[in-house]
Protein backbone atom coordinates (compact mmCIF):
# COMPACT_ATOMS: atom_id res chain seq x y z
CA UNK A 1 0.00 0.00 0.00
CA UNK A 2 0.70 3.69 -0.22
CA UNK A 3 0.44 6.36 2.04
CA UNK A 4 -1.96 8.35 0.08
CA UNK A 5 -4.28 4.88 -0.63
CA UNK A 6 -3.84 4.57 3.33
CA UNK A 7 -4.81 8.24 4.43
CA UNK A 8 -7.85 8.15 1.76
CA UNK A 9 -9.39 5.38 3.49
CA UNK A 10 -9.63 8.36 6.50
CA UNK A 11 -8.55 5.52 9.46
CA UNK A 12 -8.78 6.31 13.51
CA UNK A 13 -5.24 3.69 13.50
CA UNK A 14 -3.00 2.50 11.33
CA UNK A 15 -0.20 -0.39 12.02
CA UNK A 16 2.76 -1.32 10.17
CA UNK A 17 3.25 -4.97 9.75
CA UNK A 18 5.43 -4.86 6.52
CA UNK A 19 8.28 -6.69 7.89
CA UNK A 20 11.49 -6.49 6.40
CA UNK A 21 14.01 -7.80 4.26
CA UNK A 22 17.14 -9.88 4.46
CA UNK A 23 20.95 -8.00 6.19
CA UNK A 24 23.27 -9.35 4.34
CA UNK A 25 25.90 -6.09 4.72
CA UNK A 26 27.77 -7.47 7.80
CA UNK A 27 31.41 -8.03 6.86
CA UNK A 28 33.95 -5.65 6.44
CA UNK A 29 34.53 -6.42 3.04
CA UNK A 30 33.02 -8.64 0.43
CA UNK A 31 29.35 -7.83 1.22
CA UNK A 32 28.49 -7.28 -2.34
CA UNK A 33 29.72 -10.81 -3.08
CA UNK A 34 27.53 -12.66 -0.89
CA UNK A 35 23.69 -14.23 -0.97
CA UNK A 36 20.96 -14.74 1.97
CA UNK A 37 19.37 -17.21 2.77
CA UNK A 38 16.31 -16.20 1.39
CA UNK A 39 17.73 -15.75 -2.13
CA UNK A 40 18.29 -19.74 -1.25
CA UNK A 41 14.92 -20.48 -0.05
CA UNK A 42 13.14 -18.54 -2.55
CA UNK A 43 15.17 -19.90 -5.48
CA UNK A 44 16.37 -16.82 -6.71
CA UNK A 45 19.65 -17.68 -6.42
CA UNK A 46 21.05 -21.04 -7.72
CA UNK A 47 22.66 -23.47 -5.07
CA UNK A 48 26.50 -23.86 -5.17
CA UNK A 49 28.35 -26.77 -4.90
CA UNK A 50 30.58 -25.99 -1.99
CA UNK A 51 28.89 -23.54 0.17
CA UNK A 52 29.80 -21.52 3.04
CA UNK A 53 26.47 -20.54 5.20
CA UNK A 54 27.38 -18.00 7.92
CA UNK A 55 24.52 -18.14 10.80
CA UNK A 56 24.48 -15.28 12.55
CA UNK A 57 20.96 -15.15 13.42
CA UNK A 58 20.77 -18.89 14.97
CA UNK A 59 16.84 -19.46 12.80
CA UNK A 60 14.87 -21.53 10.89
CA UNK A 61 15.91 -19.76 7.55
CA UNK A 62 19.48 -20.99 8.32
CA UNK A 63 18.75 -24.52 8.54
CA UNK A 64 16.13 -24.37 5.35
CA UNK A 65 18.84 -22.34 3.18
CA UNK A 66 21.21 -25.74 4.51
CA UNK A 67 18.51 -28.11 3.89
CA UNK A 68 18.28 -27.05 0.06
CA UNK A 69 21.84 -26.44 -0.38
CA UNK A 70 22.26 -30.32 0.77
CA UNK A 71 19.65 -31.56 -1.07
CA UNK A 72 21.09 -29.97 -4.08
CA UNK A 73 24.22 -31.91 -3.84
CA UNK A 74 26.16 -28.74 -2.11
CA UNK A 75 29.15 -29.50 0.51
CA UNK A 76 27.27 -27.24 3.35
CA UNK A 77 29.07 -25.90 5.77
CA UNK A 78 27.03 -24.09 9.09
CA UNK A 79 29.34 -21.41 10.86
CA UNK A 80 27.98 -19.41 13.90
CA UNK A 81 29.83 -17.04 16.31
CA UNK A 82 27.59 -18.78 19.19
CA UNK A 83 28.92 -21.61 21.39
CA UNK A 84 25.71 -23.48 19.61
CA UNK A 85 23.79 -22.99 16.32
CA UNK A 86 20.39 -22.52 15.89
CA UNK A 87 19.34 -21.32 19.41
CA UNK A 88 16.19 -20.06 17.87
CA UNK A 89 15.28 -23.50 16.75
CA UNK A 90 13.56 -25.44 19.33
CA UNK A 91 14.21 -28.73 20.15
CA UNK A 92 11.11 -30.75 18.12
CA UNK A 93 11.31 -28.52 15.83
CA UNK A 94 15.61 -29.37 15.14
CA UNK A 95 14.91 -32.65 15.46
CA UNK A 96 13.35 -33.21 11.45
CA UNK A 97 16.31 -30.78 10.59
CA UNK A 98 19.02 -33.09 11.84
CA UNK A 99 17.39 -35.85 10.75
CA UNK A 100 17.86 -34.44 6.85
CA UNK A 101 21.59 -32.57 7.39
CA UNK A 102 23.62 -35.47 9.47
CA UNK A 103 22.73 -37.70 6.18
CA UNK A 104 24.34 -35.63 4.20
CA UNK A 105 26.98 -34.77 6.25
CA UNK A 106 26.32 -31.38 6.61
CA UNK A 107 28.87 -29.58 8.46
CA UNK A 108 28.59 -27.37 11.29
CA UNK A 109 31.00 -24.97 13.06
CA UNK A 110 30.67 -22.99 15.90
CA UNK A 111 32.34 -19.92 17.70
CA UNK A 112 34.13 -18.58 14.87
CA UNK A 113 32.71 -15.56 12.79
CA UNK A 114 33.03 -14.51 9.03
CA UNK A 115 34.75 -11.44 8.84
CA UNK A 116 35.22 -10.75 4.92
CA UNK A 117 35.01 -12.50 1.33
CA UNK A 118 36.92 -11.83 -1.48
CA UNK A 119 36.88 -13.17 -4.88
CA UNK A 120 39.41 -15.66 -6.18
CA UNK A 121 39.19 -16.94 -10.04
CA UNK A 122 35.57 -18.38 -10.31
CA UNK A 123 35.92 -19.28 -6.04
CA UNK A 124 35.25 -17.14 -3.05
CA UNK A 125 37.84 -16.84 -0.31
CA UNK A 126 35.93 -16.62 3.35
CA UNK A 127 38.16 -14.47 6.25
CA UNK A 128 37.22 -16.21 9.20
CA UNK A 129 37.88 -15.12 12.70
CA UNK A 130 36.39 -15.70 15.90
CA UNK A 131 34.74 -13.26 18.71
CA UNK A 132 37.54 -14.89 21.59
CA UNK A 133 40.46 -13.69 19.40
CA UNK A 134 43.42 -14.93 18.28
CA UNK A 135 42.06 -16.94 15.04
CA UNK A 136 42.38 -15.71 11.38
CA UNK A 137 42.10 -18.19 8.54
CA UNK A 138 40.58 -18.76 5.19
CA UNK A 139 38.68 -21.46 3.25
CA UNK A 140 37.49 -21.83 -0.29
CA UNK A 141 34.22 -21.99 -1.29
CA UNK A 142 31.84 -20.95 -4.15
CA UNK A 143 28.80 -19.45 -2.29
CA UNK A 144 29.06 -17.82 0.82
CA UNK A 145 25.16 -17.26 2.39
CA UNK A 146 24.56 -15.09 5.18
CA UNK A 147 21.92 -15.56 8.02
CA UNK A 148 21.81 -12.43 9.85
CA UNK A 149 18.09 -11.77 10.60
CA UNK A 150 16.27 -8.77 8.84
CA UNK A 151 16.57 -4.86 8.67
CA UNK A 152 12.83 -3.05 8.56
CA UNK A 153 11.06 -2.04 5.69
CA UNK A 154 9.81 0.77 7.36
CA UNK A 155 9.32 3.31 4.56
CA UNK A 156 6.02 3.53 4.36
CA UNK A 157 6.05 3.57 8.26
CA UNK A 158 8.28 7.12 7.91
CA UNK A 159 6.27 8.70 5.41
CA UNK A 160 3.17 8.36 7.50
CA UNK A 161 5.08 9.19 10.72
CA UNK A 162 5.24 13.36 10.27
CA UNK A 163 0.80 13.35 9.64
CA UNK A 164 0.58 10.94 12.71
CA UNK A 165 -1.13 12.26 15.83
CA UNK A 166 1.37 10.11 18.46
CA UNK A 167 4.32 10.62 15.74
CA UNK A 168 4.46 7.02 15.37
CA UNK A 169 5.79 6.75 18.92
CA UNK A 170 4.57 4.17 21.99
CA UNK A 171 3.50 4.98 25.95
CA UNK A 172 4.93 1.72 26.83
CA UNK A 173 3.87 2.30 30.16
CA UNK A 174 0.22 2.31 29.34
CA UNK A 175 1.25 -0.79 27.06
CA UNK A 176 2.27 -2.70 29.60
CA UNK A 177 -0.85 -1.39 31.70
CA UNK A 178 -3.20 -3.16 29.45
CA UNK A 179 -4.52 0.53 28.55
CA UNK A 180 -5.74 2.29 25.26
CA UNK A 181 -2.94 4.27 23.98
CA UNK A 182 -3.50 7.99 24.95
CA UNK A 183 0.09 9.86 23.59
CA UNK A 184 -0.66 12.86 21.46
CA UNK A 185 2.58 14.68 19.92
CA UNK A 186 0.78 16.21 17.20
CA UNK A 187 -2.22 18.20 17.85
CA UNK A 188 -2.60 17.80 13.85
CA UNK A 189 -2.38 14.54 13.52
CA UNK A 190 -5.34 12.81 11.45
CA UNK A 191 -4.48 8.88 12.85
CA UNK A 192 -2.74 6.72 15.56
CA UNK A 193 0.48 5.16 13.84
CA UNK A 194 2.62 2.17 14.77
CA UNK A 195 4.43 -0.53 13.87
CA UNK A 196 5.16 -4.07 14.99
CA UNK A 197 6.96 -7.26 13.87
CA UNK A 198 9.97 -6.92 11.58
CA UNK A 199 9.13 -3.58 10.79
CA UNK A 200 10.36 -2.31 13.92
CA UNK A 201 13.38 -5.06 13.91
CA UNK A 202 13.86 -8.47 13.08
CA UNK A 203 12.34 -10.95 15.76
CA UNK A 204 10.53 -13.95 15.83
CA UNK A 205 6.61 -14.82 14.31
CA UNK A 206 5.59 -15.38 18.10
CA UNK A 207 7.09 -11.57 19.26
CA UNK A 208 5.58 -9.98 15.98
CA UNK A 209 2.28 -11.57 16.66
CA UNK A 210 2.55 -10.24 21.00
CA UNK A 211 3.35 -7.07 19.37
CA UNK A 212 -0.16 -6.84 17.69
CA UNK A 213 -1.61 -8.21 20.54
CA UNK A 214 -0.68 -5.66 22.93
CA UNK A 215 -1.54 -3.06 20.95
CA UNK A 216 -4.58 -4.10 19.42
CA UNK A 217 -6.86 -5.75 22.18
CA UNK A 218 -6.83 -2.07 23.81
CA UNK A 219 -7.12 -0.17 20.90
Amino acid sequence: AEADTIEAEKPDVVIIATGGLPHTEVLTKGNELVVSSWDIISGDVKPGANVLIFDDAGDHAGLQAAEILANAGAKVEVMTPDRSFAPEVMAMNLVPYMRSLQKQDVTFTVTYRLDAVEKNGNQLVAHVGSDYGGIAKQQTVDQVVINHGTIPLDELYFELKPRSSNLGAVDYEELIAGRSQSLARNPDGAYQLYRIGDAVAARNTHAAIYDALRLVKDI
